[in-house]
């Protein structure tokens, strides 16, 4: 059975790459290698990319397509840095990622440490041997994975197959493969394959997708295809030609004691005509969520700042801090703003990510009905499609919520981007009660996803699938 697995690790934080190795090599070895070439790797939200200009990274479609939104930063040697915008190659498909799968991220700060590799620009790939880099999840190819130590590591490998958008390679076992062979892993998705020309530092390959046959994942015997760089050379000089350069971000002294966490110096920075300065004051709320200073955030908000009109990466500030895990944050603003009305804007997504972030918190119930008398829209939904209806049935075991959330409009049969209604996630989930309520409130149960599969199909008890059958037998349905 042929598989194809696109290692992206896709989570709201800096996650790690992985390379498997050799088992018969010291590790060391591997761990020079990566070192030698830390300053081309940067660290994108769950996936790799490689520097190819001071303001520009090269990475893997499938890491960021639907999420660009949602990313917003890149870590080059323990430094983070704002992203600007993403380029997504126009022809690449989410469901295909043997082609295409190649983007472009703009910073807005530039990388002025690093070490930019050069676009391959020849059409002699086959046979040349390459460079991996990554860190993280280490294994090898007897033993599979074995563990994160975000370790930088680098492996070798050689082209074995060229097609017109892909390059491939085989993880061969010791009697045939280079003194350092390796393969990438979870989490590699966007990383380079290099070659050195002349002391220059080339990438020949985006890490897209492993084909792993009959073989086990991260074993000898898998299969590996990167994106061909040569052939996107057009494309990558395009976009970087026709994109505007990225504005440097504002700075004042307030923004200045904020990043310092400097209480005094931003009492005295602050005055009248910052306070209507609406760039300084985005700046500097989004360096209070960055670095958590939620004194100094209430200080800016009890000299006037309206919250509402605060926007970072084109969402608002209560969106923002939910996305970076700022849940005291979050609150600290739930709180302030008590029963402001028209705070949130029809298309915020607040409490699909409320929902999420306080899943577990037994006041989960009353964030949820400040933010929607704050004008939360109780029908908004994430990036995934999710309405907060959907992440509440998936995500927690409150019946209150579910029920509050129906009584005050959610829609009972909005499906998300899989086709999967809350109903259909009750019935997967084996949660019963939830299963009741939804039915007797009007779900449909004839509804399918996009795999053709109904909340009867879904089911994963005898219960749920009773519940179903008999509300199916009352309204003439078949099941």
């Amino acid at each position: 059975m042929l598989v194809i697995i696109a290692f992206a690790i896709l989570t709201f934080s800096l996650s790690a790459n992985a390379i498997v190795t050799r088992h018969d090599i010291s590790d060391q070895e591997y761990i020079k290698l990566g070192q030698k070439h830390k300053a081309s790797i940067v660290q994108i939200e769950g996936c790799a990319g490689t520097l190819i200009d001071k303001y520009w990274l090269l990475t893997a479609a499938h890491c960021v397509a639907g999420r660009e939104d949602q990313i917003f930063r890149a870590s080059h040697l323990d430094q983070t840095y704002r992203i600007e915008s993403i380029a997504i190659h126009p022809n690449y498909n989410a469901h295909d990622v043997s082609a295409y799968d190649i983007a472009l991220i703009q910073l807005k700060e530039p990388i002025t440490n690093g070490k930019p590799a050069k676009l391959y620009p020849f059409n002699n790939e086959k046979g040349k041997q390459v460079v991996f880099v990554g860190n993280g999840v280490f294994g090898n190819g007897r033993d599979g994975l074995i563990r994160q130590d975000f370790k930088l590591r680098g492996a070798t490998n050689t082209i074995v197959e060229l097609t017109d958008k892909t390059i491939g390679f085989t993880f061969d076992s010791p009697q045939n493969a280079t003194d350092l062979e390796g393969i990438s892993g979870p989490g590699d998705s966007g990383g380079p394959a290099f070659v050195t020309i002349d002391s220059q530092l080339y990438i020949v390959g985006v890490s897209s997708h492993q084909v792993i046959n009959s073989f086990n994942e991260a074993h000898y015997g898998v299969n590996e295809y990167y994106i061909r760089v040569s052939t996107f050379i057009q494309w990558v000089t395009s976009v970087i030609d026709n994109t505007d350069h990225a504005l440097p971000p504002p700075s004042h002294s307030v923004i200045d004691a904020i990043k310092g966490n400097n209480r005094e110096r931003l009492v005295e920075s602050f005055d009248n005509e910052v306070l209507i300065n609406l760039p300084i004051m985005n700046e500097a709320f989004y360096q209070s969520v960055v670095h958590d200073r939620i004194e100094l955030a209430k200080f800016l908000i009890s000299k006037g700042v309206q919250t509402k009109n605060i926007r970072i990466f084109n969402m608002s500030l209560f969106e923002f801090s939910l996305l970076n895990g700022r849940n005291e944050f979050f609150e600290m603003l739930l709180n302030g703003a008590k029963s402001a009305e028209n705070l949130h804007d029809s298309e915020s997504t607040i409490l699909p990510l409320l929902i999420a972030s306080f899943s577990d918190d037994p006041e989960l119930l009353n964030k949820v009905k400040r933010a929607v008398t704050q004008g939360a829209n109780i029908n908004a939904k994430d990036n995934s499609g999710n309405t907060a209806l959907l992440v509440g049935g998936w995500s927690t075991d409150n019946i209150l919520l579910i029920r509050y959330l129906i009584e005050s409009g959610s829609n009972i049969n909005e499906s998300n981007k899989n086709g999967d209604t809350p109903l259909m996630d009750a019935a997967y989930l084996d949660k019963p009660e939830f299963v009741r309520y939804l039915l007797i409130s009007g779900a449909d149960p004839s509804l399918k996803n996009l795999n053709g599969d109904s909340a009867m199909d879904l089911a994963k008890s005898n219960t749920s699938r009773e519940l179903i059958l008999a509300e199916m037998n009352k309204r003439n349905m078949s099941p």
